[in-house]
């Protein structure tokens, strides 16, 4: 055993068949855990396993997961990249996902409300301001639904 592996740290991990030691401890939103480091403050639980087994983390570098699981804290599933790297590795494992329309976690309307906006601009009489002003957006974004440039996924 690694003098490391001693460390109280990760004794709140749960070890599973894949060999991911996954984090017992708070979990932020996204799926990360979350631990209190040394000098105080919350960080990523997987940063601070990489800490403890290896060191600082250079500036400049993410610790990314092997094993894709965000909660893994086990150092052996754990590498340094930068954030090219990281996306890389996420592309090449068929994770990447670009969310769209309504599944963007940002988006305001619907595909309701996209149709609704192209007929009502389609049949004149009312502006792209009025549009904007009636759902909540910016005459910007009208313009671009209108020209099929944003939610051209929406027939």
């Amino acid at each position: 055993m690694r003098a490391w592996q001693d460390d109280p740290f990760f004794q709140r991990s749960e070890r599973d068949a894949r060999g991911c030691w996954n984090w017992t401890g708070y979990v932020w939103a996204n799926g990360y855990g979350c631990a209190t480091g040394r000098g105080g403050g919350s960080r990523r639980a997987h940063r601070l396993a990489w800490q403890l087994a290896h060191g600082p983390v250079p500036a400049g570098l993410a610790v990314c997961h092997r094993c894709d699981n965000r909660r893994c804290v086990n150092p052996d599933h754990l590498f340094l990249g930068t954030s090219t790297d990281n996306n890389a590795d996420m592309a090449r494992k068929g994770r990447r996902v670009n969310p769209v329309g309504e599944a963007h976690g940002q988006s305001k309307l619907t595909e309701t409300a996209v149709r609704e906006i192209r007929a009502a601009y389609a049949c004149g009489g009312i502006s792209q301001r009025a549009l904007a002003r009636r759902h909540g957006v910016n005459q910007m974004l009208i313009s671009y639904i209108v020209r099929r440039l944003y939610w051209r996924h929406v027939a």
